[in-house]
């Protein structure tokens, strides 16, 4: 009976089956919406062919992103923009995912420029990543993965930009924003430090299918 009073609820509700299921129900459900957020806000996994050979890969999407870069600039006649901050040799294999994640989003944020008619693209650099922390105890829960694009464009083009960027999937997190005009004409030279979000190892992450968790029966004794 001791123990038994420190699992009794608020208004004496005694630890019986209905409960037990009741947070069963409960835990499956809320485990569904984390999952469904984790999924919004952080970079897929990575790709077989990433996890075989991680530094072949990297070379490969960095060689295959600066291609459609140049292809972009060459369209509108302007000069490609110069990638810094990678490194110049095959990268260290435990950096390779978090590289592949700032590759993806240079590509993704330059193609969505050049898609809304920025001027130009002038340079794209990856930066330092930064942990993420919940509660003090807890310590860092994801890596802030942030770039650095420079690009010239008028305002309303750079405003669709914004939009397209606030609609992209995983979130692209809009860390700065500063701009200024060049004279005599009105084109704004443009300065964005943009992010996405890579979950730490031993997180559980958006891989897991928490659809299928959600639609199993409680467990009879499970505990949260």
């Amino acid at each position: 009976r001791a123990a038994l009073k420190k699992l009794v609820l608020s208004g004496s509700i005694p630890p019986n089956q209905e409960v037990m299921e009741y947070f069963s129900a409960r835990h499956a459900a809320l485990e569904d919406r984390y999952h469904q957020w984790l999924g919004r806000i952080t970079a897929p996994p990575l790709a077989e062919a990433a996890k075989a050979d991680p530094q072949l890969y990297f070379q490969e999407q960095f060689h295959r992103v600066q291609g459609l870069l140049e292809r972009l600039a060459a369209a509108r006649g302007v000069p490609a923009p110069e990638p810094l901050g990678f490194p110049k040799e095959l990268p260290p294999s435990d950096t390779v995912p978090r590289l592949l994640v700032q590759l993806a989003l240079i590509e993704e944020a330059s193609t969505l420029a050049f898609q809304h008619g920025a001027a130009a693209v002038t340079s794209v650099k990856v930066e330092d990543p930064q942990p993420v922390s919940g509660d003090v105890e807890e310590g860092p829960l994801l890596t802030r993965l942030p770039i650095r694009m420079r690009l010239t464009s008028s305002l309303p083009r750079l405003a669709q930009l914004l939009a397209a960027l606030h609609g992209a999937h995983p979130l692209v997190d809009v860390r700065l924003l500063r701009i200024q005009p060049s004279p005599p004409s009105d084109v704004l030279e443009a300065e964005l430090v943009l992010a996405r979000y890579l979950v730490l190892p031993g997180m559980p992450g958006p891989s897991s299918t928490p659809a299928a968790s959600a639609s199993r029966p409680a467990r009879r004794g499970a505990r949260r």
